[in-house]
C-alpha cells in the first residue's frame, strides 16, 4: 500500500511540474486570445485618427511562448486592416479583438470595426458598419 501512495504522489507533483505556454499557432479550437481589449476601451467618440492610433499603437506583439522560425515573436500590425471608402469621407479601421484558430488566420467576427468621418472616430462595431449605407461607387 505504501508503493502505490508514493506511486500517486510522484505522479501528482510530475503533472504539476510542467506548466503549457500559450501559442496561438498551435492552439486547441476552443481557445481563444484577446488582444486590443483595454485599448480598445479608451477610445471615444470625437477622437482623432492620431488620437486613436496614439491609443492603439502601430503593431501587435505576441511573444509568450510564440517564436517564429527567425526566433522573433509574431508581429501583427494595428490596425489590422483599413478600407477607405472612395466618395464618402468614411474610413473604418479593422483591429483585432481575439483569434481562436490556429494558423493566425483572422476571421471577420474576431475584428472590431472603428469608424471614422472627416478624420473623427463615430462609433464601432458591425452592426454600425452594417446600417450604413455607403454609396456604391460607380465604375
Amino acid at each position: 500500500m505504501r508503493y502505490i501512495w508514493i506511486i500517486f504522489m510522484f505522479l501528482v507533483l510530475a503533472g504539476c511540474a510542467s506548466t503549457p505556454e500559450y501559442n496561438p499557432l498551435h492552439a486547441d479550437v476552443n481557445s481563444e486570445l484577446v488582444l486590443n481589449d483595454k485599448a480598445l476601451k479608451e477610445v471615444k467618440e470625437g477622437m482623432t485618427l492620431d488620437q486613436v492610433h496614439a491609443i492603439m499603437g502601430q503593431e501587435l506583439i505576441i511573444s509568450r511562448g510564440l517564436q517564429l522560425a527567425n526566433n522573433k515573436p509574431l508581429t501583427i500590425p494595428n490596425p489590422y486592416k483599413v478600407e477607405e471608402i472612395k466618395g464618402t469621407e468614411y474610413m473604418i479601421e479593422y483591429y483585432i479583438r481575439s483569434m481562436r484558430r490556429a494558423g493566425g488566420i483572422v476571421r471577420d467576427d474576431e475584428l472590431v470595426p472603428l469608424v471614422f468621418k472627416d478624420g473623427k472616430f463615430i462609433g464601432r462595431g458591425w452592426p454600425l458598419v452594417n446600417v450604413m449605407h455607403f454609396p456604391t461607387p460607380v465604375s
